[in-house]
């Protein structure tokens, strides 16, 4: 389970979209990410601590539940994705 949360994680930082900073959105680490897994991810995160943290946050539009990625070998695997993303880099090195 930690690898179909690690594999869809660093495929998602390989093609989001950033904010001219090169800040990936809050609101992109939603469950939804997970697909049909998202109830199966969510219970193994809660289950096995470190992995992922979620939390409700609220915006212009309603609420919604987000997570954080507390596994450090994940968040390294996202950073190396996010580094070589084209949307990042261009809006990284725009201003």
């Amino acid at each position: 389970m930690k690898e179909l949360i690690k594999m869809c994680l660093v495929e998602m930082h390989k093609t989001v979209t950033t904010d001219k900073y090169g800040q990936v959105s809050r609101s992109d680490f939603t469950p939804s990410l997970f697909g049909d897994m998202k109830d199966e991810v969510e219970q193994y995160c809660k289950n096995n601590k470190g992995i992922l943290q979620y939390a409700t946050y609220r915006a212009i539009y309603g609420t919604y539940t987000a997570f954080t990625i507390e596994d450090a070998d994940i968040r390294k695997a996202c950073s190396e994705a996010l580094s070589n993303n084209e949307n990042y880099l261009r809006n990284l090195n725009s201003w």
